[in-house]
């Protein structure tokens, strides 16, 4: 390109008119194409949560609401201290801590009924 082509640009976008290569297209482009690339991409779909899926168990008929299932579990525990539940799509893990010992119950989801109690 010559100067006259680049005539009415200020003296960087001339000098830069002037002195490019293929060189300096293919260190602008690369990054772009990267950039591109990167947003470009399809979200990774994310683990659902335990919440989401104790949701849609309780909404779709295939789970009891977990407070339920709290409410037949708590009197039989003693006075441990309940650290939360844990859901896996059919069974309920409550965590529970006493005297520094963790106490896992299953419950099954759809039942109520306590499955397994383990580290007492």
């Amino acid at each position: 390109m010559t100067g006259s082509a680049a005539k009415g640009h200020s003296q960087p976008i001339q000098t830069l008119v002037l002195q490019r290569t293929p060189d300096t297209d293919m260190r602008i482009i690369l990054p772009l194409l990267a950039a591109v690339a990167a947003f470009s991409t399809p979200a990774v779909a994310e683990r659902p949560r335990d919440q989401d899926r104790a949701f849609e168990a309780t909404r779709d008929g295939r789970s009891m609401p977990l407070p339920m299932i709290e409410r037949r579990v708590m009197p039989f525990m003693g006075g441990a201290d309940y650290l939360g539940p844990e859901f896996d799509g059919r069974t309920y893990r409550l965590k529970f801590m006493r005297g520094g010992r963790v106490i896992w119950v299953d419950v099954d989801a759809a039942t109520g009924r306590v499955v397994r109690r383990s580290g007492e």
